[in-house]
């Protein structure tokens, strides 16, 4: 990757440098400036990962990888008031900043000016942030609305982001992070429909297990797969990531889809898509089926992600009708944005294309769907 990388870095710096500089006449209170701002962020973080996997620069790696999540906060709270808001210019800066920088590495200037430079931009925007008035009311606005459930959805973001620091840690950090999603889903459940949330959890939990189970020993319904050499803890020779998943992710899919069945089978097939080629690569599960059909699973696999989808979304509207669509429907859209990315840090790139425009796709027009039954903020 080299000066290229270390240019690319560069360049989406200068893009939040741009986002960061001070307006002169207050914010526009624009939502997609503020989520502009948080996919930029995030793409830093991101670069960095990979800039790490690969060996590449690694201080200006690791300055990306912290900051740069920092930088995609800050955004998504003030974006719009950091905004100059003259695309223009913020294109004339873009652009010279990051030629400038690509020259003066050609020229033997100290890699170290990268992680700098990132991280006067990340102190640059904690002062101007910190001085308006608008940021402070909605930090002390949002502290009141912040629930139990939100903080842990946020972990459970955050602890994705020592994989590319720490690879071989990566089956007791996707436990961890599932075991968070699971309680917030259950915490978020308890405030809406008390102790039922507990018979939902356990449903999914219980049919998921024993699906895997017999699945893994039969070949039905998904198809000839086994978990010998699977990461711990195992429960019945399943590892435990699995069922909680079937529980916290098709739940957050049934939010989502309003409670509508054959809209979270189509959910939770887009999710494993990408869901097959990670964990097949890291060893959670091996395919020996001889009709493959994506990354070692055959039809049946993805038919019956879809069936099963969809059953479990009817049992959860059987056992708690009319949930709507609650602010848990977050977990899969968080999903649908980093699950690609993990899969484009382990070079998995079919998998990472796929994965994102299924998901996404489905994840995200939600404007543009017919609603049914109560609606749910939070």
């Amino acid at each position: 990757m080299g000066y290229a990388g270390l240019s690319l870095g560069v360049l989406l710096v200068s893009a939040l440098l741009t986002l960061g500089w001070p307006r002169r006449s207050g914010g526009s209170g624009s939502p997609f400036l503020r989520l502009l701002g948080a996919l930029l962020g995030m793409g830093l973080a991101l670069l960095g990962a990979g800039l790490l996997v690969t060996g590449q620069s690694p201080p200006l790696a690791l300055a990306l990888a912290l900051l740069g999540p920092g930088l995609a906060l800050l955004a998504a709270l003030g974006g719009d008031r950091l905004w100059m808001g003259r695309f223009p210019i913020a294109g004339g800066v873009l652009v010279s900043a990051g030629l400038g920088f690509a020259g003066a590495l050609a020229l033997g200037l100290p890699a170290a000016l990268g992680p700098l430079l990132l991280a006067a931009i990340f102190g640059a925007q904690v002062g101007w942030l910190g001085r308006d008035p608008e940021v402070r009311a909605r930090l002390q606005a949002l502290s009141v609305r912040l629930e139990p459930w939100m903080v842990l959805l946020a972990l459970a973001v955050l602890v994705r982001i020592p994989v590319p620091l720490w690879p071989q840690g990566f089956p007791l950090l996707g436990l961890i992070q599932m075991v968070l999603l699971t309680l917030a889903a259950l915490e978020w459940g308890w405030r809406r429909i008390g102790p039922r949330i507990l018979l939902l959890a356990a449903t999914a939990f219980g049919l998921g297990l024993g699906l895997e189970v017999m699945g893994s020993q039969t070949g039905f319904p998904f198809g000839s797969y086994s978990y010998a050499g699977a990461p711990p803890p195992l429960l019945w020779g399943v590892p435990l990531v699995v069922p909680l998943g079937w529980f916290a992710l098709v739940f957050s899919a049934h939010l989502l889809a309003n409670g509508r069945p054959w809209y979270t089978g189509l959910l939770v097939l887009a999710w494993d898509a990408g869901l097959e080629a990670l964990m097949t690569t890291k060893g959670y599960w091996a395919w020996h089926d001889p009709h493959p059909l994506w990354y070692g699973a055959p039809l049946s696999n993805y038919l019956a992600w879809f069936g099963v989808g969809s059953l479990f979304s009817l049992l959860f509207s059987w056992l708690a009708p009319g949930l709507g669509q609650g602010g848990m429907a977050w977990a899969y859209r968080l999903e649908a944005l980093f699950l690609p990315a993990g899969l484009l840090l382990f070079g998995l790139w079919p998998a990472a294309v796929v994965c994102a425009l299924g998901m996404n796709l489905l994840a995200w027009p939600w404007k543009w769907r017919v609603r049914r039954g109560p609606q749910m903020a939070t």
